[in-house]
């Protein structure tokens, strides 16, 4: 198990110490997430050329299961600070008992999302599908996608429960190890049953074949995080004794990681409620809008993943140092995550301003599509590196412990602003698709001003101490 790590060495000042801990660790949830991208990238552009309202489908099942394994994977992020604090700590014990729990317990959790996924389907499907000419075909193709993927769900929340015990201890590597494996048996089985194998006979199973691949994808993530868990030295170690730990012993570690994660519950039901009312406007658009948003989607998640790694790093290192009792450590490592995930996103930004039609024409060869894309991606671009700010110091701040206050920027951002912006601009102004990208960058604007001054307050060290039952 990684150990906190140590005061600067000679010579080495603490703030550059901090910054190469931080890029220590984004890096390789940077890269982690990048293989992911990569996955999701090449999945909308294996649908675009399987079918344009295959691609366009994503529009309902995309927004719909990624909200659901969000919100009912809200444990995690109250584990980030849980088992980070017992890091810093150098308490092994609470730590292994903290992680035993969320495995099993986000398992458990994973049975209901299956039940409520599979009851819920029909009725998501006809709401998100609009009322174009393609629009039953739509709701078909997202109807099979999800009920291939629904059940998979216990070991999606276990396996990425698993995952943020290693990133809060400090383990950013392996995560990017399992990452790159299971990126590559995503994509070589859902090309081999999207398209076929006629040299040996398999014929394409078109949106079937994708869902498969992608829940080879998930299963395999489970066995390879289990397995580096259960590994020597792991936060879990070898045997199978932790699973009496966490049911029994870590009950305790898991009323704590509820209560810090109990704010987040509300920040992400929140949040993606709003983002499946943003979906459904998308999704009455058009034909054209679905299938241009699918694209900026798979687009901008670049983006999405170089803030996700510096938020992971912020709410680690945070963590850890308050753990180790080293506060202003905890607050510049979160500045300089912030610092950083800005200037990295903001250079993503630029590529999106520079290549905006050659990107949108990878994942589609209607001229209306690409002009269309090209125009929002040039929005979006603005918004990278207030992205990045908002997720370092939302990270930084859960990682703290205070959950609460990125819930109530949650409601004022994604629900109040994004909402009412949206709609202000893609309907009553009739800018359409447009329209909806700048109401997501004033989002993100307002989101960034927001956390930006509470991270330069003294309030979430007191609020998070108290949330997380630290002394």
């Amino acid at each position: 198990m990684p150990t906190p790590r140590s005061a600067p060495p000679p010579g080495r000042s603490r703030r550059a110490t901090l910054g190469a801990e931080v890029l220590q660790l984004a890096i390789p949830a940077i890269l982690a997430g990048l293989v992911t991208t990569l996955v999701f990238f090449t999945d909308r552009l294996m649908l675009g050329r399987l079918d344009d309202r295959a691609l366009g489908s994503m529009q309902v099942s995309g927004p719909w299961l990624w909200s659901l394994f969000n919100v009912f994977g809200v444990l995690r992020l109250g584990a980030m600070t849980v088992v980070g604090r017992a890091i810093g700590a150098a308490d092994r014990t609470t730590a292994r008992q903290a992680t035993a729990a969320l495995v099993l317990a986000s398992a458990g959790i994973g049975v209901v999302l299956t039940v409520f996924g599979l009851l819920s389907r029909d009725l998501v499907c006809e709401v998100m599908a609009g009322t174009g000419p393609d629009a039953a075909v739509t709701r078909a193709l997202a109807h099979r996608y999800m009920t291939v993927l629904l059940p998979t769900a216990p070991l999606v929340l276990a396996g990425e429960a698993g995952i943020v015990a290693l990133q809060a201890s400090g383990n950013t590597r392996t995560p990017m190890q399992i990452g790159v494996v299971t990126g590559a048996i995503n994509l070589g089985v859902s090309w081999g049953l999207m398209f076929g194998l006629p040299m040996v006979g398999v014929d394409g199973l078109g949106m079937t074949g994708a869902a498969l691949g992608t829940a080879a994808c998930f299963v395999m993530l489970w066995v390879l995080t289990m397995a580096a868990l259960m590994a020597p030295g792991g936060v879990l170690g070898p045997g199978l004794d932790w699973v009496k730990a966490g049911w029994h012993e870590g009950r305790t570690s898991l009323r704590r990681i509820a209560r810090v994660s109990l704010p987040a519950l509300g920040e992400k039901t929140l949040f993606h409620g709003g983002f499946m009312v943003f979906a459904g406007m998308v999704g009455h658009l058009g034909e054209t809008a679905m299938v241009a948003n699918q694209s900026l989607l798979a687009i901008e998640s670049l983006g999405f993943i170089g803030a996700g790694g510096f938020g992971i790093a912020a709410g680690s290192l945070v963590a850890q140092k308050l753990g180790a009792a080293r506060s202003a450590d905890a607050r510049t490592a979160g500045w300089l995550a912030a610092g950083l995930g800005t200037a990295t996103l903001g250079a993503v930004g630029l590529v999106f301003v520079v290549f905006p039609e050659q990107l949108v024409g990878l994942f589609s060869d209607d001229p209306e599509v690409v002009a269309l894309g090209a125009r929002c991606l040039r929005i979006g671009a603005l918004a990278q590196p207030l992205m990045a700010l908002c997720d370092a110091l939302a990270g930084a701040l859960r990682g703290s412990g205070d959950t609460a206050s990125p819930m109530v920027v949650a409601l004022i951002g994604p629900v109040g602003v994004r909402l009412g912006a949206c709609w202000l601009l893609a309907f009553h102004w009739e800018l359409g698709l447009v329209g909806i990208w700048l109401g997501t960058t004033l989002d993100w604007a307002v989101r960034a001003s927001i956390l930006m001054g509470l991270w330069a307050g003294r309030g979430w060290e007191r609020r998070g101490a108290a949330r997380a039952g630290a002394p």
